[in-house]
């Protein structure tokens, strides 16, 4: 059968599943929580909400109108009229931010007595429901980087700006939510130093197996560092001879064979492309842009942009003081969500492999018509249950039978631009005996098949951050 990836992408991230079954490494999670606390209590952050008016810097200005800043740089806030013949509701209106730089979320790890250890920074976000979380080493837009706001410069940024300083393990431009962003990317990457390097109070080393366990905690890895992680591509069985997965038992071993290439899939590969093809070739979404305050059914006013229903989120202004950063004050608008989301994969063993339901999304803000996302996938889930609207399988994933829940946790997004939003993400496995009706939207994949397509950008921040709590350790 025929491999959705080139040959190139046959080389194995060496060391990475090793890692991932170490739940001890240079410091255990006792001294983990111990660090964490301490930078908490040394870097405050407030954030108090302004209205537009007092955002130093940011104006409604444009044809059409826009929310930007005077630099020209960062990022906008924007209208959009979208018309679609796909779904249920064709037309709508809405807020957009539009960020085209692309900025660089990477990880730097080195080998501690041959074990992979990756170096995470304590991060504090102003959207951040807990303020502060485990970021990768590297968390920059371009404009950050280049230093627009003109604060200090971000530590370990030369690893991944320069390849002759390090190994590049993991390079794969990746896109953010694009029911929020219009195309926004970020290049994900993961270098490999073999040299000591000092490390500031903030950062320190782990395994991917200790990274892994706090996935299951809520809010405690933020988004950026989820979307890099998803991207590690572990050894498949048969690429080693080391026994390593002889160590894993239970959901672990099936996960570890649901990347197995030797196994049976419900579908191709070849079939898997063709029927996203045939989607993005039906159906069409038309984009025009308009001015914020003359968006169908929203409200503009000098403290938010809100959608008159109340369903939805809300353009909003906030001040931040904040220190060990590299700016310690500054204004922008963040989004604010009035409820909790829902993310979820449905698993189920098919030929005696687990396979994920994967569901063909589309969203604006896609580069493409379609990207490939989870089962489910809803900002407003408990609100939205037997509307038009709804997804199918949410009603399932809001009441999961006894014994079928395999992740379940908390997860805060992106906390530079979404101001305390949080998804429950939720892996759900059906029997192998349950019929289910599946909808022509939604495909049956296994874990090589989605790894595969993953390194090529074919799937959203949603589908990846629960792909990064996948625990290989599991019983």
């Amino acid at each position: 059968m025929m491999s959705i990836a080139p040959a190139l992408s046959h080389v194995r991230q060496t060391g990475f599943l090793r890692s991932a079954l170490s739940e001890e490494g240079l410091v255990s999670l006792v001294t983990f929580r111990k660090w964490l606390s301490e930078r908490r209590s040394e870097a405050p952050m407030e954030v108090r909400r302004v209205p537009f008016s007092g955002m130093k810097g940011w104006t409604f200005a444009g044809d059409p109108s826009c929310l930007r800043h005077s630099s020209g740089k960062f990022f906008t806030v924007e209208g959009l009229k979208i018309e679609t013949d796909f779904g249920p509701v064709r037309y709508w209106s809405q807020p957009i931010i539009r960020q085209p730089e692309i900025g660089i979320l990477g990880f730097v790890t080195h080998k501690f007595d041959g074990v992979c250890h990756f170096l995470i920074q304590a991060k504090a976000e102003p959207g951040n429901i807990n303020t502060m979380q485990l970021a990768p080493t590297v968390q920059a837009t371009r404009s950050n980087y280049t230093r627009v706001h003109g604060g200090a410069g971000q530590p370990f940024l030369e690893y991944f700006l320069d390849s002759h300083r390090a190994n590049i393990l993991v390079d794969q431009l990746q896109s953010e939510q694009a029911s929020r962003f219009l195309q926004k990317r970020n290049r994900n990457m993961i270098v490999e130093v073999t040299e000591d390097i000092p490390i500031p109070d903030n950062f320190l080393w782990v395994t991917l197996g200790q990274l892994q366990r706090l996935t299951r905690e809520d809010n405690m890895l933020n988004m950026d560092a989820r979307s890099v992680l998803s991207c590690i591509c572990l050894e498949r069985p048969g690429d080693r001879d080391d026994g390593l997965a002889d160590q894993t038992s239970g959901f672990g071993r099936e996960l570890l064979r649901s990347l197995d290439e030797e196994q049976s899939p419900m579908y191709s590969d070849i079939a898997i492309l063709q029927w996203l093809s045939m989607l993005r070739s039906t159906y069409f979404m038309n984009l025009t842009q308009v001015p914020l305050n003359q968006l169908e059914q929203w409200t503009c006013s000098d403290t938010s942009i809100r959608h008159e229903s109340g369903r939805y989120f809300s353009v909003i202004g906030v001040e931040v003081e904040a220190r060990g950063r590299e700016v310690c004050h500054w204004t922008q608008p963040m989004l604010e969500h009035s409820n909790e989301g829902l993310n979820g994969f449905l698993l189920q063993r098919i030929n005696g492999m687990l396979h994920f339901l994967v569901r063909a999304c589309a969203y604006p803000g896609n580069r493409e018509l379609f990207e490939l996302g989870p089962t489910v996938s809803r900002s407003n889930a408990a609100r939205v249950a037997g509307h038009l609207d709804a997804p199918p399988f949410l009603n399932l994933f809001l009441n999961p039978p006894e014994g079928s829940i395999r992740y379940k946790a908390f997860q805060s997004e992106e906390g530079g631009r979404f101001y305390h939003y949080q998804n429950q993400y939720i892996l759900l496995e059906a029997t192998p005996e349950e019929r289910l009706e599946i909808p022509p939207t939604h495909c049956w994949m296994t874990l090589r098949q989605i790894r595969d397509l993953l390194r090529h950008g074919y799937f959203t921040i949603e589908a990846r951050n629960i792909l990064a709590c996948l625990d290989f350790t599991s019983s």
